[in-house]
Order: C-alpha cells, then sequence, then structure tokens
C-alpha cells in the first residue's frame, strides 16, 4: 500500500515535471494515464518505465491534440475579448456563444489523452473518437469534468498539495475511464502479445 502511495506520488511528479515547458502537457498527461494504469493498477512494470515509454511513444500525436485544445481556446477566449471590446453586452449572443464554444475542452480532455496512450488513430480519428465517447457516455464524462474542475480549484487554493495531486486524480479518472476502454478492446482482435488492460 505505501509502496503504491509513493508510485503514485512519483508520476504525478513526473508529470509535473515534463508539463512545465508547456508544450508537453498532452504527452505528459498520457504518459500519466499509461503509467497509473499499467504499472500501479495492474502492477506491470516501473512507473518510470512505462511514463518515459508513453511519453516517447505519443509524443506527436499527443503534442498536436494539445495544441489544436490550446488554439481553440485562444481563439473562443479571443473573440469573447474582442466582442466584448466592440461593446458587446455580456448576455449578448456573440459572447455567450464565444463561452458555449469552449464547453467541448473539459468535456473532451478527460478522455483524449487516456485513450490516446492505450489505442492508436491518427489525430483528428482520436478527436472523433472521443467526442463520441464523451457523448455515449455522457454521465461519465460530467463525471469526469466535476473531477477536473475539482483538481484544478483545490491547486489555485492549495498550491502546495500540487505535486501529490496529479496521479491521485488520474487514479480517480481511471476507475471511470477502464470499464469503458476494457471494453472497446475486448471488442476488438488485438495482436498484443501482453494484453495487460484487459486483465
Amino acid at each position: 500500500m505505501l509502496s503504491a502511495l509513493i508510485d503514485l506520488i512519483w508520476a504525478g511528479l513526473l508529470w509535473l515535471f515534463c508539463s512545465l515547458p508547456l508544450i508537453t502537457v498532452g504527452a505528459s498527461s498520457t504518459a500519466l494515464y499509461y503509467a497509473i494504469v499499467k504499472s500501479i493498477r495492474h502492477e506491470r512494470g516501473r512507473v518510470s518505465a512505462c511514463f518515459f515509454h508513453a511519453f516517447k511513444t505519443n509524443f506527436r500525436q499527443a503534442t498536436a491534440i494539445w495544441l489544436l485544445m490550446v488554439l481553440y481556446v485562444l481563439i473562443g477566449v479571443g473573440d469573447g475579448y474582442a466582442f466584448s471590446r466592440m461593446g458587446f453586452a455580456e448576455n449578448s449572443p456573440l459572447i455567450v456563444f464565444s463561452r458555449v464554444i469552449l464547453l467541448p475542452v473539459p468535456l473532451l480532455f478527460p478522455w483524449l489523452f487516456p485513450f490516446l496512450s492505450r489505442f492508436q488513430n491518427t489525430v483528428g480519428g482520436t478527436i472523433r473518437y472521443c467526442l463520441f465517447l464523451a457523448v455515449h457516455h455522457f454521465g461519465r464524462t460530467l463525471l469526469l469534468a466535476a473531477e477536473l474542475a475539482l483538481f484544478l480549484l483545490i491547486c489555485w487554493l492549495i498550491p502546495f498539495l500540487i505535486p501529490l495531486l496529479p496521479g491521485a486524480f488520474c487514479m480517480l479518472m481511471s476507475l471511470h475511464l477502464e470499464p469503458v476502454f476494457r471494453g472497446l478492446t475486448l471488442e476488438q482482435e488485438t495482436d498484443a502479445a501482453d494484453p495487460w488492460y484487459n486483465e
């Protein structure tokens, strides 16, 4: 139990360290989920080895998806700021629309990088399939978004806990995501020699 707790904290610290350039948040998040599920939940391999394997394997796609998300948010925020500077009221349709279009980000974020850690697809295919999963499992999606919001709130209110939180929240999210992912992998024929995720 103590060993798993230490591994959980260490995985979170790896995520924090590897996310510092900000451009690598997507790759770090993918690696964190992979390490938590494979090394800690399934006790297959060391945390560091699992983390950096997933980080390198998924770096390009995870970074591309992360940058697309950042660009999407910047455009939405920029539109809202521009509309407000033009004198539109806070409740005007354009201002409201510029905020509503940001909703897919917190709803999709909990699905994207965990999905990428497990399945191979194109960048567009990953986004489309995760959008389908987010809608199809909307109850889970709302719960995951609430957990993400809670994580950010605690980081804001109690910043000294930041090193301890990423691993714990990733573990919590995996409890909701793994039943869905396990169902997907069981439906597919796999060539993997060691399908640890279906155990």
